[in-house]
């Protein structure tokens, strides 16, 4: 059986044993108009007044987009937000939200954050003994327009809402801290009540002060289906419960290897492509193997790193307790022999290796929530 596989900047076609299952999406709701979606949040958000109600209070605001790996939804949002903003004669500016990702140019008059700036301003610790600090930019704003896309997330639940000021721009050390939490119980793919690490985020992201959140979901094709607004948390909800009929699946029986792969940004390197061992854990066998296809062509990141804090910390509790992980990429053996994974030279040595048979196949894997029903 042929499958096309997300891989990289281009897809990749492979051959699969007969009997194989491929596992996408449930058939996506209806996309909808991105600028009368976005208008209509703004005007009836939840837990909030309306946009044009909270301008009229609060006169300098800072907007936060994702950067570069979580293209598309600034897109959207944007062209019907910004124009409100200068209709309401306030002050602006537009911050790329990194977290700890390295900064990197963001679109023409947006500032950009810097994790490891020594100019972060510190608010505070959380509950969890997170330590809070955020730009100037940030706090000198009467509020806080939080733009983000609500999708899959393995430690956080689901992507969006407060995530945009924590981790978005907030200070590296607190960042790990807080990350840690990853491998506490219930901080897990598709999980957003009783998520520690989630609920830190939200806590940390309070103390910046007033804020407007803007959840998208979006499908596979990148096309936008919904859009909540208002309360970071309560919009965020609302989003995540219109995000689980696009991206959660049933998976009715357990598979001894999955495939897993996705398109870019998150499979150019080995750093982001971790996020797709979670969904593959789901529905891997204990003593099974996961074949991670992505083409890795920026390299795979920080090694150390990658090995630690993302897949001994956060990623192994969300896969059986024995399992094997095979890397088809474009890195040279050599190279991933110091990663956790097994190294392949393509789709079909990595399937012999895997004991060949019929596997289950997760093309855009970063768009799965699968639910197993055994």
């Amino acid at each position: 059986m042929q499958v096309e596989l997300g891989w990289g900047p281009h897809p990749l076609t492979v051959w699969v044993p007969p009997g194989s299952t491929v596992l996408t999406a449930p058939p996506p709701p209806p996309a909808v108009d991105a600028a009368r979606a976005v208008k209509a949040a703004l005007e009836a958000p939840v837990g909030l007044p309306p946009l044009d109600a909270l301008l009229a209070t609060h006169r300098h605001v800072c907007v936060l987009i994702p950067d570069a790996t979580r293209k598309g939804i600034a897109d959207a949002v944007l062209p019907v937000l910004l124009p409100r903003l200068a209709a309401a004669g306030v002050r602006w500016t537009v911050g790329v939200a990194t977290g700890k990702h390295p900064p990197d140019p963001g679109p023409p008059g947006t500032w950009v954050h810097d994790a490891r700036s020594p100019d972060l301003v510190p608010v505070g610790f959380t509950a969890r003994g997170t330590d809070v600090r955020y730009p100037s930019a940030v706090l000198d704003a009467d509020l806080r327009v939080l733009v983000g896309e609500v999708r899959p997330h393995y430690f956080a639940g689901y992507a969006g809402g407060a995530k945009l000021l924590f981790p978005g721009v907030a200070g590296e050390a607190g960042i790990w801290h807080n990350h840690a939490l990853k491998a506490a119980a219930g901080a897990r793919l598709g999980v957003v009540l009783g998520n520690p690490c989630r609920a830190d985020m939200e806590a940390a992201a309070a103390m910046a002060g007033p804020s407007f959140a803007i959840c998208g979901v979006r499908r596979a094709d990148g096309r936008l289906v919904a859009v909540e607004a208002g309360d970071p948390v309560g919009a965020h909800r609302a989003a995540v419960d219109r995000a689980r009929a696009v991206f959660e699946v049933p998976v009715c029986a357990r598979s001894p290897v999955v495939l897993v792969s996705d398109a870019a940004p998150v499979t150019t390197s080995l750093y982001q492509a971790c996020k797709l061992l979670p969904p593959a854990g789901r529905v891997l066998t204990d003593g099974g193997t996961i074949i991670l296809a992505a083409a890795c062509d920026a390299g795979l990141g920080p090694v150390q790193v990658i090995n630690e804090a993302i897949y001994r910390l956060g990623v192994v509790h969300a896969l059986p307790p024995r399992h094997r992980v095979i890397l088809v990429s474009l890195q040279p053996e050599a190279a991933v022999a110091a990663t956790f994974a097994e190294w392949a030279p393509d789709v079909p040595t990595a399937l012999e290796r895997a004991g060949g048979g019929p596997v289950l196949v997760l093309p855009r894997a970063g768009d799965l929530v699968p639910i197993p029903r055994t």
